[in-house]
């Protein structure tokens, strides 16, 4: 099954249009493989705010060769994996007016449902 994946497939309904323009700049690859990262750096570091997930995507992607992303395209890949893939959620920890969260499901899982829900399926 191919899956064609749009502006609002990557972005929230209520974002703001610079949000929507990101979503188009962002191709569903790379906007799977963030979420991969993401996954990765939580299963690494522990749990994280978004705020702190972005800068240290920012700081190792040249050396690691991920994805160039718009600022903020972290907070919403973090958002989209506790919002509609559950396989993030909230610590209950604020730190900087923001809440740390940390992965539901062993990483494994994790990267099996960002790739079942990149493809438009179920796990």
């Amino acid at each position: 099954m191919t899956v064609q994946f749009t502006p609002d497939r990557l972005a929230h309904r209520d974002d703001p249009e610079v949000s929507k323009i990101t979503a188009i700049s962002l191709s569903g690859t790379n906007t799977e493989r963030v979420m991969h990262i993401v996954v990765d750096l939580l299963d690494e570091l522990g749990p994280q705010t978004p705020a702190e997930l972005e800068h240290v995507y920012r700081s190792r992607a040249a050396v690691n060769d991920w994805p160039v992303v718009a600022f903020y395209s972290v907070h919403k890949r973090v958002s989209q994996m506790k919002k509609h893939i559950g396989i993030v959620a909230g610590t209950g920890v604020r730190e900087g007016g923001a809440e740390r969260v940390q992965l539901t499901t062993d990483p494994l899982k994790a990267h099996g449902k960002i790739t079942a829900h990149m493809q438009g399926g179920d796990e």
